[in-house]
């Protein structure tokens, strides 16, 4: 995987992300600067989502299984769902319609406890956009099977925030613990306070550190503490 360079073609907020994170006395300035403008929000998904059910779905059905997998499975519950996943239609349907297509019995759990939430007003547009972060990520959390990780994935590639930063993700920690050279990976709580600086501009200093590793390809990392 890589990052989305925009170069030219580079928004307002990209070029200010970028000008910004690169001109900080900071170990990773220098790559800010070598790569230049990049789309922070790119989750270089395979499938198209119109919904942020749909975007939970897939997330939550491609947890620790292969492309094909996944894009296998979330097929089939598009197709059961007669083209479209939706609150109503997964509510309305029971465990078994979910679990035939190929999931878990935890991960059909989770897509219903979701579906359910948005029948209340979770995931709702409408009502996503008056919601700070810390709001959004609150009622997220909430939900069984939904954790910090999907969380905030969800704020940065699918709402787009602009000041996300999932200090737990371990690539991310990791390209910290090499550019900043440290003896042994980076703990989430140390990292937390190391993308401080980077605000308001986190998600783009998480996308930034990801390429870094996807990119460079880090031979050798420190054993996590």
């Amino acid at each position: 995987m890589t990052m989305t360079r925009t170069g030219k073609r580079a928004t307002k907020e990209q070029h200010a992300a970028a000008e910004y994170l690169g001109s900080l006395d900071d170990s990773l300035a220098r790559w800010v600067q070598s790569t230049g403008p990049i789309d922070a929000y790119d989750a270089h998904l395979p499938v198209t989502v119109g919904s942020p059910l749909e975007w939970f779905s897939f997330a939550v059905a491609s947890r620790q299984l292969s492309r094909a997998s996944s894009l296998a499975i979330y097929h089939r519950l598009v197709a059961r769902f007669g083209g479209a996943i939706t609150a109503e239609r997964v509510v309305s349907a029971d465990e078994q319609t979910l679990r035939d297509a190929g999931l878990s019995h935890q991960k059909a759990r989770t897509i219903r406890a979701l579906a359910e939430r948005v029948d209340d007003g979770l995931l709702e547009p409408d009502k996503l956009v008056t919601m700070t972060d810390a709001e959004i990520h609150a009622a997220l959390v909430a939900v069984p099977g939904i954790g910090p990780s999907s969380a905030q994935r969800f704020m940065l590639h699918y709402l787009r925030r602009p000041d996300i930063f999932p200090a737990g993700d371990l690539t991310v920690r990791k390209a910290i613990t090499v550019l900043d050279q440290l003896d042994s990976v980076i703990t989430p709580k140390a990292a937390q306070q190391r993308g401080e600086p980077w605000q308001p501009y986190r998600s783009y200093a998480t996308s930034y550190l990801w390429g870094y590793v996807w990119e460079l390809h880090p031979v050798v990392l420190p054993a996590p503490r």
